[in-house]
């Protein structure tokens, strides 16, 4: 199973942003990104698919143009949501917009289990809806952590993959990360089954192995002129 990632597009009209972001360039990376690997299996988003630009109408332009290029593709697609399409949606929105496939859920494909986490909480447990986020506040509710378990321990899952936003690995810088990472990367690490956990969020990359586990999290697709994707076989 090949599976195509990318993360932190933040598409929308701004030429530049927060000095070394280019979001009006995503498109055409995104475009970039399907003709180079047309033959994937799946196209995963890893959250940040657009960037808030105030004006509601534009923000639903730009995550339909986004969406009409990636049908043309043709490949199975979900996303994440980050907490710049939070900013911009509600999730009943956003899951109208991208096509329903947004976590927290799990994708079984034999002995293979893909987890989608959605840390879009604050730590007192209310979910981020627009003009209520601190990005720096972010949580994964504890019926995630108890389903994360649960198909951990399930006999029939030999293999698992986890995909979340937000950061669990600890090496990153300490405000992209998850405020209860710590638990669910016991949970990841008492179960035996996790061959990675891939994570966006923080656009400088990073890769780590906590636990014998790799903390891959993916640079941002929106960063500088260059483009940011991954292709990983399973």
């Amino acid at each position: 199973m090949k599976l195509l990632i990318f993360t932190d597009s933040h598409y929308c009209s701004k030429e530049v942003a927060c000095r070394t972001r280019r979001p009006l360039l995503s498109y055409g990376k995104v475009d970039a990104m399907l003709t180079a690997c047309p033959h994937a299996d799946m196209l995963l988003c890893l959250g940040d698919f657009i960037d808030d630009g105030g004006d509601h109408a534009a923000n639903v332009a730009h995550t339909e143009a986004l969406m009409t290029r990636i049908r043309e593709a043709g490949l199975p697609f979900c996303t994440l949501m980050g907490n710049h399409d939070c900013h911009a949606f509600t999730r009943a929105e956003f899951d109208r917009l991208t096509g329903g496939a947004v976590p927290p859920f799990v994708l079984r494909n034999g002995e293979t289990a893909l987890i989608f986490l959605d840390a879009g909480y604050s730590d007192d447990g209310s979910r981020y809806e627009p003009g209520k986020i601190d990005w720096k506040n972010c949580y994964l509710p504890p019926a995630e952590l108890e389903q994360l378990r649960e198909v951990l321990a399930d006999p029939g899952v030999r293999d698992a993959y986890v995909f979340v936003h937000q950061n669990l690995d600890p090496g990153v810088q300490v405000d992209h990360i998850i405020r209860n990472a710590a638990d669910a990367r016991a949970i990841i690490a008492a179960s035996g089954k996790v061959r990675a956990v891939y994570q966006g969020h923080y656009h400088h990359g990073h890769e780590a192995v906590v636990d014998g586990i790799p903390y891959i999290t993916l640079r941002a697709m929106c960063e500088g002129e260059e483009n940011s994707y991954r292709v990983v076989e399973i």
